[in-house]
């Protein structure tokens, strides 16, 4: 394929340089959602240091797939759905690594580690920790839907696809969890 200047194609273009061998398109589509993808696993695990390696491995999950998009959504929302997914794994296997290291050392299970708010979340230090233990204390579905809506900046359809979900899923989920985290916060003032 002749060169070309990648930031200007679209990602469904990228999708079909990248099926064909490309691994420069593919290298533009991780360069274009990985913040977002970042924030996203971030949010839904409670931890951006887990993010890093729940992003590459999601990403190593659509290179693989990519023959498996249809394009019935935007190539943002498939490949942040696979990073959705893999985080939710991820969780899955940390609470069974916990329970069984519980069971056979007679640990505690340690509470979650505090989520930290996004880059682009303007609010100071005490805000800053006031909100990521509150989101913390939310559970996963809560900081998922939260995480895209607000962090990923995602509209709800976007969210819906993301997390396998209907619209009007997203439209309640938001609100109650919302409420869940206001109430938190006012409990800890």
């Amino acid at each position: 394929m002749p060169p070309t200047d990648l930031t200007a194609l679209d990602d469904d273009v990228l999708v079909v340089r990248a099926r064909s061998g490309d691994r420069s398109a593919f290298g533009e589509l991780i360069r274009r959602h990985q913040r977002a993808a970042l924030r996203v696993a971030a949010v839904i695990t409670g931890s951006t240091e887990e993010a890093n390696d729940i992003v590459q491995d999601a990403f190593i999950n659509v290179h693989r797939g990519l023959d498996t998009y249809r394009g019935s959504a935007s190539v943002r929302s498939w490949m942040l759905r696979v990073v959705a997914n893999q985080a939710k794994n991820h969780i899955r296997g940390r609470v069974r690594r916990l329970h069984r290291d519980d069971r056979h050392a007679g640990l505690q299970l340690r509470a979650s580690e505090a989520v930290e708010a996004a880059e682009s979340v303007a609010v100071d230090r005490a805000d800053h920790e006031a909100l990521a233990a509150a989101l913390s204390r939310l559970k996963a579905d809560d900081r998922a839907v939260l995480g895209c809506r607000y962090v990923a900046d995602l509209s709800e359809a976007e969210t819906a696809q993301v997390l396998g979900v209907s619209v009007g899923t997203v439209k309640s989920r938001t609100s109650r969890s919302l409420a869940r985290l206001r109430s938190i916060m006012e409990d800890d003032r």
